[in-house]
């Protein structure tokens, strides 16, 4: 597993929360409109503290690895 920056271990830890508060709700007969959007955001984030953070992007027409901002 690739090192995390500490803004994504918070992101990964919220998500966790998220995800555990969710699950808590659905288990103790919480409302679906009340469990589901914390457990769909916490798993979200989970795996949004994986994207890669480079500024970079992908040109197919260039054939290589350019900036986020070139045009």
């Amino acid at each position: 597993m690739k090192q995390l920056s500490k803004t994504q271990k918070v992101i990964f830890v919220l998500g966790v929360l998220g995800t555990v508060l969710g699950l808590f709700g659905k288990f103790n007969g919480w409302e679906h409109d009340d469990y589901f959007p914390i457990f769909y955001t916490g798993m979200s984030f989970m795996w949004i503290a994986f994207l890669k953070s480079g500024k970079q992007c992908y040109n197919p027409f260039k054939r290589q690895l350019g900036s986020a901002n070139s045009k």
